[in-house]
């Protein structure tokens, strides 16, 4: 009567576990269907086995619910036993696997065919070749070598864990072998680094179907050779969309991403993986502007991004400034109940950080149910470039004091907190702390740091020694960052030196040209500024062209110096000319000295007047609602007339200008800005 009654009230029990594992009341249900069916538990493993493989097989969060019911059967069948070893298994947990087949072993029950192929996996994931051995041993007492299951398992599991000779003398010695062992052997050469071995292989198959062949692209993708990878695309008989999608992530890999563009629009069907490898690709191959093109490409199909292109997106937004794309994608985590997990979390601290929201950034920090070196590195570095030095180092102090070490990402943000709040003293301790308390050897970005807090502190002789006695005294980024700290404070002996030793190295920059050009024409030394020049057109070299982009009614727009092309240009420059109009009244006159040419000086006014900085913040005043913050990203450092003006512009429009350049940002309010004028 029991197994009857059991049976009849298996649908409505997993109809009630469909309903309520989703819903805030899930919890309050553990406790009362724990109660109610304890009594046929007991006495029906049918039931219990049935409600287990529904637990394993739904979403996240169901399976500690699985283990509950599994402790009130008081005598699992091997069924039960292999659903929830293999729950573990696949779970972030997979040494509960392991536990479990131990368990089990202990209660006399057999392990079958399903059982093996699930703890194997178990010791994959985790890497623990001793388990596994011990499992190989069992099989062989037990006859299970014989099953192919099991048999592709060893493979997998020996190859995983880096003994792929041990690997292959399963394979060979095996007389079950199916195409899923051949692949596994296949995917265990290339994974353990031997492709000709691999290449070998793949020509002595019996039968090579789709998975195989894209496991040898991969291969080729893994390798870097994605010329081989595309003839062995071309030559195969059949393609799914996994081989489209891997030759696409091999042109991206290795930054040919016209090609892989070419490729994905060649594609006769897409899924979230091709849009997503797109996407990726995009964003990191400093393309954002086309990541985010392609997102609203994507969703105008129906298709939507998954965790990978998530990250991704988020940083494009982060490129971009793109505030309002960025709080797209973090409601679009939020409403498909995407894990809050530190790769995430780290991208939205990341994003809120550099579009200059440093409060909602530290918000998500707060949130974190698991705060790793990546989210503390990020949220230091966020709370150092936003001008928020001191709590930066409180919150590295914290750190410390939690247990979490810092790495190399994290003294990037501390030391950049110590030279944006000019204090030099402590950028020193905690760059010597480096390799005598944290074992970490500072690198040439640490060493870059370092020159930037002396050389903002007028420290240049103190700057220079460092540079010429550093080990990456050779990295040009030094030497660059010398001579940005030489034009700050108008040391053109400095400059020349460090102008002479870019040219030593063979890493001649135009805009290094350019701007030593500029330090001699504000010394009014004509004829050398023009000498400059002309050594730079010689060498064929071209500076940096100033850009800044804001973002407006979700559209990100890109203007540069003396820009017209933009469609709203009569508008912007109409809005420019009352700018000077209102702000000349609170003082305003243009910085000419900047002005990088020996004209005249209206001339001069015209071309200071029209950098790109200020074009966008005159498109921000036509297109961006009073309430909001009128947000501008810089490629490069803004200069010091832009400075003045959007200082100006904050106070006489009365609205807040967050600017972000090359090293910081700058929060325009009432006439003043967050830097102190120090940057």
């Amino acid at each position: 009567m029991v197994h009857s009654y059991s049976l009849h009230i298996v649908p409505t029990l997993i109809a009630c576990l469909s309903i309520l594992q989703s819903s805030p009341s899930f919890a309050h249900f553990l406790q009362i269907h724990a109660h109610i069916i304890r009594h046929y538990l007991a006495g029906d493993p049918f039931i219990a086995g049935k409600l287990l493989e529904f637990c394993v097989a739904s979403p996240q969060g169901s399976l500690s619910y699985a283990r509950k019911l599994f402790d009130h059967i008081l005598q699992p069948n091997i069924f039960s036993w292999n659903t929830l070893i293999r729950g573990y298994a696949g779970s972030p947990n997979p040494n509960g696997a392991l536990f479990l087949f131990r368990s089990m072993l202990s209660t006399d029950t057999v392990p079958n065919s399903h059982t093996y192929p699930f703890a194997l996996k178990a010791c994959a994931r985790l890497f623990a070749f001793k388990q596994g051995e011990q499992l190989h041993g069992f099989m062989l007492k037990s006859g299970a070598e014989s099953d192919v299951f099991s048999i592709n398992g060893l493979i997998g599991m020996y190859c995983a864990c880096g003994h792929v000779d041990l690997g292959e003398k399963v394979f060979d010695t095996s007389n079950v072998r199916d195409v899923v062992s051949w692949n596994s052997m296949l995917s265990g050469f290339i994974d353990c680094g031997f492709f000709d071995r691999a290449r070998n292989l793949f020509a002595e198959m019996p039968e090579r179907g789709i998975v195989s062949w894209n496991v040898m692209i991969n291969g080729y993708v893994k390798f870097g050779d994605v010329k081989m990878a595309k003839e062995l695309f071309d030559r195969m008989p059949d393609r799914n969309v996994e081989s489209w999608n891997t030759l696409i992530a091999g042109y991206a890999k290795c930054g040919q991403l016209d090609m892989a563009r070419k490729l994905f629009d060649d594609m006769p069907m897409r899924n979230a993986v091709s849009w997503s490898a797109m996407i990726s690709a995009y964003a990191q191959g400093e393309r954002p502007s086309d990541a985010l093109r392609m997102f609203a490409e994507m969703k105008m199909v129906g298709a939507w991004p998954n965790y990978a292109a998530v990250v991704s997106l988020l940083s494009a937004c982060s490129q971009l400034g793109a505030l309002d794309m960025g709080r797209k994608v973090h409601s679009y985590v939020e409403r498909n109940k995407m894990k809050m997990d530190s790769v995430i979390g780290t991208a939205l601290i990341d994003m809120y950080s550099k579009c200059g929201c440093i409060d909602k950034a530290f918000e998500i920090f707060s949130n974190l149910p698991h705060k790793d070196v990546f989210s503390w590195s990020a949220i230091i570095n966020g709370l150092a470039v936003n001008g928020h030095g001191a709590k930066a180092l409180k919150l590295f102090d914290r750190m410390k004091e939690d247990g979490v070490r810092p790495n190399e990402v994290t003294f990037v943000g501390v030391l950049c907190a110590c030279s944006h709040g000019g204090l030099v003293g402590l950028a020193k301790h905690y760059f010597n702390s480096m390799s005598t308390v944290y074992g970490i050897e500072p690198q040439s970005v640490h060493h870059g740091c370092m020159v930037d807090a002396l050389g903002r502190a007028g420290l240049l002789h103190e700057a220079k020694i460092l540079v010429e006695t550093s080990p990456w005294k050779g990295n040009p980024v030094l030497w660059v960052t010398l001579f940005g700290a030489s034009w700050i404070h108008g040391n053109l002996k400095v400059a020349e030196m460090a102008v002479e030793r870019l040219i030593e190295l063979n890493r001649d920059d135009g805009g290094v040209y350019v701007i030593l050009s500029n330090m001699y024409a504000m010394k009014g030394m004509w004829d050398k500024a023009r000498e400059a020049r002309m050594l730079m057109k010689s060498k064929g070299l071209n500076k940096e062209h100033s850009r800044s982009l804001i973002e407006v009614c979700g559209i990100v727009h890109e203007f540069f110096v003396g820009n017209q092309s933009h469609p709203e240009s009569p508008k912007i420059y109409r809005k420019l000319d009352e700018i000077f109009v209102r702000i000349r009244i609170e003082g305003y006159g243009p910085n000419t000295r900047l002005a990088l040419f020996d004209v005249e000086e209206e001339e001069k006014e015209n071309l200071v007047a029209h950098h790109s900085e200020k074009l966008a913040i005159a498109f921000g005043l036509i297109g961006i609602c009073a309430k909001e913050a009128i947000r501008v990203i810089k490629n490069i450092r803004v200069c010091k007339d832009c400075h003045a003006f959007a200082k100006l512009v904050s106070k006489v429009y009365e609205r807040e200008i967050i600017l972000r350049d090359r090293n910081v940002f700058h929060y325009f309010r009432g006439g003043s800005c967050s830097c102190g004028d120090y940057w």
